[in-house]
């Protein structure tokens, strides 16, 4: 075997010992979720699929298969299936309950290599959607609470400073109560004509004794 050939050969055989892995952790619902199991790897180039589902409902371990020229096998019941998209193969979960969670393994063989999905999936069911809800909601409740009494004393902090400002006239353009007495006491021409001036009163007063 020359050295080219024997090159060759290396390159080969180190092309089918390329993996890839991935790890995705995720959280589903009721609704369907599909998940590449081969990246962008076409299904004409795909040797082998292998997908291991593992549950908390059911520890033994069941498999979902395909191989080259065949159908897809479903061994896991209607919640597993693979599908294929566009020459593209899809972990595809539907209708997944509680006790579904659990690790989900796919390896895909092509003539490259192998990759390997490693899933953890969460299954989250009508009381943790509802629980989730009411924390929102309460959290709501609680924000629009403390802007409301932040806001009240806000407009009570406001009104008492504008008071404080205002507790002398002069400070608010209010004219200034005069006591009797104290703009004659500030102005002597004014002092001098109310002593010219009598009022009526006291005339009238001083008439009737002359009579």
């Amino acid at each position: 075997m020359g050295g080219r050939e024997l090159t060759s050969l290396l390159l080969l055989v180190l092309s089918f010992c390329i993996d890839s892995r991935e790890i995705l952790v995720k959280t589903v619902g009721k609704e369907a979720d599909v998940t590449p199991v081969c990246g962008n790897i076409r299904l004409n180039f795909i040797m082998l699929i292998v997908c291991k589902i593992r549950t908390e409902r059911n520890r033994q371990e069941c498999r979902l298969l395909y191989r080259h020229g065949h159908d897809f096998e479903h061994r896991c019941g209607s919640r597993f299936s693979l599908i294929k998209e566009n020459q593209i193969v899809f972990l595809h979960l539907s209708g997944l309950k509680p006790a579904d969670s659990g690790n989900y393994t796919c390896e895909c063989s092509y003539d490259r290599g192998t990759d390997v999905l490693h899933l953890s999936v969460t299954v989250e069911g009508e009381d943790d959607v509802s629980s989730s809800t009411k924390m929102s909601l309460l959290a709501l409740v609680g924000v629009m609470i403390v802007i409301t009494v932040a806001g009240v004393l806000l407009g009570l902090i406001h009104r008492r400073r504008n008071h404080g400002h205002c507790s002398r006239p002069e400070a608010c353009g209010l004219p200034a109560h005069k006591t009797p007495g104290s703009s004659n006491e500030n102005d002597p021409d004014e002092l001098y004509t109310s002593l010219q001036q009598p009022t009526n009163d006291v005339y009238q007063t001083i008439a009737s004794i002359q009579h």
